[in-house]
């Protein structure tokens, strides 16, 4: 599989560097109060990033009575550390979209299905008391950096795995078998050329099979569960469910019982997250 990915990522010709903002929002401090009023003016300055930040502080995740219309009321609603994180992702994740007519893989869809497992990992380390909800966040948004990889730079040859995987094959078999890898891999090869933190790495790599680290397992299985029940409620990168495996042992290790599963998975609502938020 390594030589595999080895092949692969040398015809990748030109690779985005990090976005300015990105590199910006990583160096912000926590705790610094100057820190806001930055964050602040690096997304009024970005009006796409703007346009998805109001969006997702509007949805019934961070529902209120009345909606925000400002960066800062934003920061106010939902939390410095939630908007720093959220940015974060989308300017990650829209440096590597697509310009091709028809690419394999809707980018709204891997956009809208990456927040959701953020929402939910999110919503899980808050009822779980997981240190560093925020970072959990991240990791749930940026889990599958990989598909983005692959819908820009290699959209012909993973437009036949979803061919494949459209003959009712688990995707990820589909991926190693048309590949050599899966889009874990090649989006942890990426996360580690940007030198993204080691939470973000792991997350990415280790998302379909947590218990294969030795560290952080507690952090990678809430995402790996996060993303088992977006695919299960409709917030899908596919049209049908691409088959992702659970893992029991991620929730033996978060002390979740099958029946508690079930009831997280009802109160997730589908429309917790707007349709159009990367429309």
């Amino acid at each position: 599989m390594d030589n595999a990915l080895r092949l692969f990522v040398q015809r990748i010709t030109k690779l985005p560097t990090l976005p300015v903002i990105a590199q910006k929002i990583l160096n912000l401090t926590e705790d610094d109060s100057t820190s806001v009023d930055m964050l602040e003016n690096l997304i009024e300055n970005d009006p796409p990033i703007s346009a998805k930040i109001l969006s997702v502080s509007n949805s019934a995740f961070f529902g209120s009575d009345f909606p925000v219309t400002t960066i800062s009321g934003s920061i106010m609603r939902i939390g410095f550390n939630n908007v720093r994180n959220i940015t974060l992702g989308i300017a990650l994740m829209t440096v590597l979209e697509n310009s091709r007519s028809h690419p394999p893989l809707d980018a709204r869809n891997i956009f809208r299905h990456s927040v959701a497992v953020g929402m939910i990992a999110k919503l899980m380390a808050d009822n779980l008391k997981v240190e560093k909800p925020e970072e959990v966040f991240t990791c749930g948004i940026l889990h599958d950096l990989g598909l983005l990889v692959m819908n820009r730079y290699f959209a012909d040859l993973y437009r036949k795995t979803i061919a494949d995987f459209e003959k009712e094959k688990p995707l990820l078999d589909s991926e190693k078998e048309t590949l050599g890898f899966t889009h874990a891999n090649i989006g942890a090869w990426l996360a580690d050329t940007w030198m993204l933190p080691e939470a973000v790495l792991l997350s990415i790599r280790y998302h379909h099979n947590p218990s294969q680290i030795q560290g952080r397992m507690r952090l990678v299985s809430l995402i790996h569960v996060a993303d088992y029940l977006a695919n299960r409620r409709y917030y899908r990168v596919t049209d049908r469910d691409p088959s992702y495996p659970l893992e029991p042992s991620s929730l033996t290790l978060l002390g979740i019982s099958e029946k508690s599963l079930e009831e997280l998975e009802s109160a997730i609502d589908e429309t917790m997250i707007p349709a159009g938020l990367f429309s």
